[in-house]
C-alpha cells in the first residue's frame, strides 16, 4: 500500500511539473508609435505609469581634456556633498562598470547609464549617486563642471515614449557634486566649482568625483495594478514585434542578492532565456519553472501590480534559490519538491489574474 501511495505522489508530481498549474493566457499585442517629440527642462526627472523607458544619458562639460577614459560607477553609501572626502568615503563603490567615456577634447561629453537609472527607478538599488574613476594611472588629471559653476553644468537626460506615443525627454541637475582626492585625504572640494578625474603631479595619486540626481521611483498605480503572464513578458522583451517592456525593470535577481546561487538576471536576453524555460533546464525541471514564474511576477510586480497576495511566495522562492539552481532539482527530497511546485503554482495563478490584483486586460 505505502508503494502505492508512492507511486501516486510521484505521478501527481510529474503533472505537476510538466502540465504546470494553469495554462498560460494570451495577452494582445501591444506597440507604441513615435508620434512627435517633447523637450521637458524641469529639474526633478518624472516617470509617469505606462511610460517605456528608453535611455538615460549623464552629460559633462569638460573644461580640460587629457585624453584618458573614465568609467562611470554605483556609489553603494550616502554621502554629503560638504563633508564628503577621500578618507571617509572610503572607497565606497561597486567596482562594476556602467558606463564609459573619454575626456579627449574640451566641450560636453557624454555617456550612456541607463543601467544604472533603471534600477534606481524600479527601487532594485538605492540611489546614492555615481563616481567617476579615471581608468589609467596618468598625469594629469581633466577637469569639468561642477553644479556650482553656474553654467554648463552636468546633467541627465531622460527619454521615454508616453502612453500617447510621444517621445518625451526629461532633464535633470545633481543635486549636490564634488571631487575627493587621494593626496589631501581628509579635505573636503564640496564647494569647488568643478570636477575632476585622473593622478596628481608625479604620483599614483588619484581624484575622483561624485555626482547624485534625484532619481524619483517609477509610478505604481494606487488601484494595485493588474499581472501579466509568463508569455506576455516573453514576447515583450523586444525581440518581435513587441517593444521592450522587460528591460525598464532589470536587474532582477531569483534568489537572494548575491546568494551563493541565485540567478541574477540583468538584461533583456537573459530574461527571455528563463521565461523560455530552455537555457537553465527544461520544462520537466520544477525549479526551471519556479524560475519563469518567479521572474514574472516580479516584473509584474515592478510594473505596478500589488504583491500582497505573493509576497511571503517570493521571500521563501528567493530563500531558497539562494541554496538550490536549476541543477539541485534531481537532488531534492520529495518534500522540498513538493514546495517548490506549490511557490510555482502560486505564482502561476497570480501571474494569470487568479489571486492576486487580476489580470491585465
Amino acid at each position: 500500500m505505502a508503494k502505492l501511495l508512492q507511486g501516486i505522489a510521484l505521478f501527481v508530481l510529474m503533472v505537476v511539473v510538466l502540465a504546470g498549474c494553469s495554462g498560460d493566457r494570451a495577452d494582445n499585442p501591444m506597440s507604441s508609435d513615435t508620434a512627435g517629440v517633447t523637450l521637458q527642462t524641469a529639474n526633478k526627472i518624472t516617470l509617469p505609469q505606462g511610460a517605456l523607458f528608453q535611455y538615460a544619458t549623464l552629460y559633462l562639460y569638460c573644461t580640460q581634456a587629457n585624453g584618458e577614459p573614465v568609467n562611470v560607477h554605483r556609489v553603494l553609501e550616502p554621502w554629503e556633498e560638504m563633508v564628503v572626502t577621500w578618507e571617509n568615503f572610503g572607497g565606497a563603490y561597486d567596482p562594476t562598470i556602467v558606463g564609459t567615456f573619454t575626456a579627449d577634447t574640451i566641450g560636453w561629453k557624454s555617456v550612456d547609464i541607463s543601467d544604472l537609472v533603471i534600477p534606481w527607478m524600479n527601487g532594485s538599488y538605492e540611489n546614492f549617486g555615481l563616481l567617476l574613476d579615471q581608468v589609467e594611472e596618468k598625469f594629469p588629471w581633466a577637469i569639468y563642471n561642477s553644479r556650482e559653476a553656474g553654467e554648463f553644468q552636468p546633467y541627465i537626460e531622460v527619454a521615454y515614449i508616453a502612453e500617447d506615443g510621444s517621445y518625451i525627454f526629461e532633464t535633470d541637475l545633481p543635486l549636490a557634486d564634488t571631487y575627493i582626492y587621494e593626496t589631501w585625504p581628509t579635505t573636503n572640494f564640496g564647494y569647488a566649482s568643478n570636477l575632476r578625474t585622473g593622478y596628481g603631479y608625479f604620483t599614483e595619486r588619484e581624484k575622483q568625483s561624485l555626482l547624485i540626481f534625484d532619481i524619483p521611483l517609477k509610478d505604481t498605480p494606487s488601484d494595485g495594478g493588474c499581472t501579466r503572464t509568463i508569455g506576455y513578458w516573453k514576447t515583450h522583451a523586444g525581440f518581435g514585434k513587441q517593444d521592450d517592456m522587460v528591460t525598464q525593470y532589470l536587474p532582477i535577481w531569483l534568489g537572494e542578492a548575491d546568494g551563493a546561487k541565485s540567478l541574477y538576471v540583468a538584461d533583456a536576453k537573459t530574461a527571455v532565456d528563463v521565461l523560455k524555460m530552455k537555457t537553465y533546464g527544461r520544462p520537466f525541471n520544477g525549479i526551471t519553472k519556479l524560475y519563469a514564474q518567479l521572474l514574472a511576477a516580479k516584473l509584474n510586480v515592478a510594473a505596478g501590480a500589488d504583491d500582497g497576495a505573493i509576497a511571503d511566495i517570493i521571500t521563501k522562492a528567493d530563500t531558497f534559490l539562494a541554496e538550490y539552481d536549476w541543477t539541485d532539482w534531481w537532488k531534492l527530497n520529495f518534500n522540498k519538491k513538493i514546495k517548490v511546485l506549490r511557490w510555482m503554482c502560486k505564482l502561476d495563478k497570480y501571474n494569470n489574474g487568479i489571486i492576486g490584483p487580476g489580470h491585465c486586460d
